[in-house]
């Protein structure tokens, strides 16, 4: 799975959020998987122009990979959906909430 740097990573520092970490690291003994938050690929421009997936949009993106048996790879990717689901629909409300208040002054 892919996952925005800005959803994840405090602006100011650019450090991972801690919630972030300390929920991953709960799912994963919960869901007794191992759970990794990698770094965004780095882009071969070479390789990637001559096969046509350049794609810039992925390289800006963590990566989440999710390894044990697999039901529990399942209920772990679910899981961190829903996380990344309740990121989203906080930063989503947050633009909202400044979007609007700056509308009705």
């Amino acid at each position: 799975m892919d996952i925005d740097q800005h959803l994840t990573s405090d602006v100011i520092t650019g450090a991972i959020r801690a919630s972030v970490l300390e929920h991953m690291d709960y799912l994963a003994g919960w869901t007794g998987t191992n759970i990794f938050l990698l770094k965004p690929r780095s882009a071969d421009v070479d390789t990637n122009g001559f096969n046509g997936t350049l794609d810039n949009n992925t390289n800006q993106r963590f990566r989440i990979a999710i390894y044990g048996d697999m039901e529990s790879t399942d209920h772990a990717k679910t899981r961190t959906l829903i996380m990344i689901d309740q990121i989203v629909s906080r930063h989503l409300g947050r633009s909202c909430r400044q979007t609007c208040s700056s509308s009705r002054s």
